[in-house]
């Protein structure tokens, strides 16, 4: 017949620990603490130490009540040199009942989350940004042929596959498609240069040109308008001349013309600047 072997079984220890030996300073009362210092949650009765500010569990609830003893650092922060706590053993008074220690905990937690709530965010500069072009605004810069070479040599100076020293899994050397690419913008750049230069070379000719057309025409209109009004007029206008009185200008009143004198003349030198500024896009799009 087969023996069963009973397991050991631990004794049961004390849930808290007994001591005989009470501290000699002045008991705590926990009516004089606030309702955040101290828990007394049955069965997780704690209070902060008024020496080390740690929380201290109390034993001895339903006798007389102690705090644990304790070291003055958290338990969870071991020291290799750890102190007593001058207030372990002390005295507490419990003369707050529970609900009454609830409903001061529940009304302190309440009242500082609406002051929490009340305080103002903290204002955070926005950073300044500068205004993006929109893209009918975006004039791209043609590159030349100068710098795309530059851009080739460097490329080739840095590429391990231009240089020849990148090699597959068999062996053989990798092509470069972005060296092969700047090549063929060079070549194609070089072989567009000559026309680039003479169509650079037209549209500035052409403005010196019109420049030249332009201050002809002005200076023969000035020289028409001062033989046909040019003596009278002037004579006219220097016997008129007069000091100027002070306040208000003379070069305001009724008396000013409110339209050109010559409309014909006006519209045309009108049409004329319109064709200026229609042709100036165009000119700078083609360069």
């Amino acid at each position: 017949m087969a023996t069963t072997t009973v397991e050991p079984k631990a004794r049961k220890r004390r849930r808290k620990t007994r001591t005989k030996n009470v501290s000699q300073l002045p008991a705590i009362v926990a009516s004089q603490l606030k309702a955040d210092q101290i828990n007394l949650t049955p069965g997780k009765e704690h209070v902060i130490c008024p020496d080390c500010k740690t929380w201290t569990p109390i034993t001895g609830v339903l006798g007389t009540s102690l705090l644990v003893p304790h070291h003055t650092t958290p338990y969870h922060d071991r020291s290799t040199t750890p102190r007593r706590c001058s207030s372990s053993n002390r005295r507490i008074t419990l003369d707050t009942a529970v609900d009454a220690w609830r409903a001061e905990l529940t009304e302190r937690t309440e009242a500082s989350a609406t002051v929490a709530s009340r305080r103002p965010t903290k204002v955070l500069p926005k950073p300044k940004t500068s205004g993006v072009a929109a893209a009918s605004q975006l004039k791209p810069a043609p590159l030349s042929a100068e710098q795309v070479r530059r851009m080739f040599r460097q490329h080739q100076e840095q590429c391990l596959a231009c240089m020849g020293e990148a090699k597959d899994q068999n062996g053989q050397t990798l092509p470069c498609p972005d060296g092969e690419r700047l090549a063929m913008t060079v070549l194609r750049l070089f072989r567009q240069e000559p026309k680039r230069q003479a169509l650079r070379e037209f549209f500035a000719r052409e403005r010196r040109r019109f420049d030249r057309e332009y201050a002809a025409a002005a200076l023969a209109k000035r020289q028409s308008e001062w033989a046909k009004h040019g003596g009278e007029m002037v004579e006219k206008t220097n016997n008129r001349y007069g000091p100027r009185l002070p306040g208000r200008s003379e070069f305001s009143g009724p008396q000013l013309p409110l339209f050109p004198q010559d409309q014909e003349a006006h519209d045309r030198r009108q049409a004329e600047l319109g064709k200026q500024y229609a042709r100036k896009p165009a000119a700078m799009s083609l360069a």
